[in-house]
């Protein structure tokens, strides 16, 4: 079956950018589009919070949220830049929030038919404080999924 509508969660490290180029083959030989999506806690996650003291905290937040989300979209749009061939369809995604819940709607909401993604490899007491971003997806994703080590 080929996968058209692939979804690549990209943190920008070397595992997500080894993931990226095994999208970039399948979506190549299926004729598929990408969608690159960065999914981060950025600080305005906390100004509501913030900004219930009546401090200046909370629009400070905001600022510095919105400005990391636009550096985090420049970085995505250089590494696809770099690496996906004029030929390929993509586009970028910036969100904020929980990482595997954030991918979860992202599948749901842009109808991908595969996630292709990387694995920082976490084990023991990393992986139990961390969590597994990729370990969600794959127990909760409705369609298959593509880890890369």
């Amino acid at each position: 079956m080929p996968y058209r509508n692939i979804l690549v969660p990209v943190d920008l490290s070397e595992t997500s950018a080894r993931a990226l180029r095994q999208a970039i083959e399948l979506a190549r030989h299926a004729k598929g589009k990408l969608t690159l999506l960065n999914v981060g806690i950025l600080p305005h996650v906390y100004s509501d919070e913030l900004a219930l003291g009546g401090g200046v905290a909370g629009p400070l937040f905001t600022q510095a949220g919105e400005q990391a989300a636009k550096e985090q979209r420049h970085r995505l749009e250089r590494l696809a830049r770099q690496e996906i061939p004029e030929s390929l369809e993509y586009r970028i995604l910036v969100r904020e929030g929980y990482p595997p819940q954030e991918i979860l709607e992202q599948i749901a909401d842009g109808e991908h038919d595969l996630v292709v993604m990387g694995t920082h490899g976490r084990t023991g007491l990393k992986r139990a404080l961390l969590g597994s971003v990729a370990e969600r997806v794959l127990r909760e994703s409705p369609v298959p999924v593509l880890v890369v080590p």
